[in-house]
């Protein structure tokens, strides 16, 4: 089969340029390399089986796959995996350490590179909210997704993430100060050596899998349990850090 590969953007060539910059750095993460030591995994991980359902012989896309670790668990439990990601560098990785799978380079904010091809599960763990377009992705999915498939996706909380945590004298309680939580934003995000974060709020994220015929039938929000020796162990786990989020095709009658 013949692969299409979207035109990058600007913005996604600036972002992929990131990306492939930080590659080395990202790929010899140890919590990335071992699921069993992701905290994004763990904090996740009864929440998405439960969703993913029994793997065995069913077709996944990996959405943003990065260097392939995810792709890697998918393919143990089964599953005929095929991952992408907007990263050569990480692709490399990906490649050299699961050969036996199916990676495809494209930008993602362009759409899914795959003209004829449907999944019974599209997975996009921790990707969204680096992405500066989501529109054409979401309308791929839709049309990659199989009749009973499932669109299984984990972003950082918009509502708590990178909001400054504060202390109040008076009431002697602590408190993430929330602004501009409405107004789409970019910040800088200096995990792995730099790269972009698109804050959007919660009813986008809605609106853009409603507009796309796609349903939200579980939202999940762990419990953030930190790293007990960071100084503010205590404080953080008062707000939930990241979202799950399961959507499946709407079908109405209009």
């Amino acid at each position: 089969m013949t692969t299409s590969l979207p035109v990058e953007s600007p913005q996604s060539s600036q972002d992929i340029a990131d990306w492939n910059r930080i590659a080395e750095r990202y790929a010899a993460y140890d919590q990335y390399a071992d699921p069993a030591q992701n905290p994004m995994y763990l904090h996740f991980k009864a929440v998405l089986w439960e969703a993913l359902g029994d793997l065995n012989g069913c077709s996944v896309l990996d959405l943003g796959c990065g260097d392939g670790w995810f792709s890697g668990v998918l393919q143990q439990a089964g599953a005929q995996v095929c991952g992408v990601d907007g990263s050569d560098q990480l692709l490399t990785y990906a490649r050299a350490r699961h050969p036996t799978i199916e990676f495809v380079q494209a930008d993602l904010a362009q759409g899914i590179p795959f003209a004829e091809r449907q999944f019974e599960r599209i997975v996009s763990l921790m990707v969204l909210m680096d992405l500066p377009d989501l529109g054409p992705l979401l309308r791929d999915v839709r049309q990659r997704l199989t009749a009973t498939g499932r669109l299984i996706f984990t972003i950082l909380h918009p509502g708590f993430f990178q909001y400054k945590i504060h202390f109040d004298e008076a009431t002697q309680e602590w408190y993430r100060k929330v602004t501009n939580y409405f107004d789409p934003q970019v910040w800088r995000i200096e995990s792995f050596g730099g790269h972009n974060h698109y804050h959007r709020n919660l009813t986008y994220y809605a609106e853009l899998l409603r507009a796309n015929g796609l349903a939200i039938t579980r939202l999940y929000e762990p419990e953030w349990n930190p790293d007990p020796t960071h100084e503010q162990a205590h404080v953080t786990r008062r707000w939930p850090i990241c979202l799950f989020v399961e959507a499946r095709p709407l079908w109405t009658s209009d």
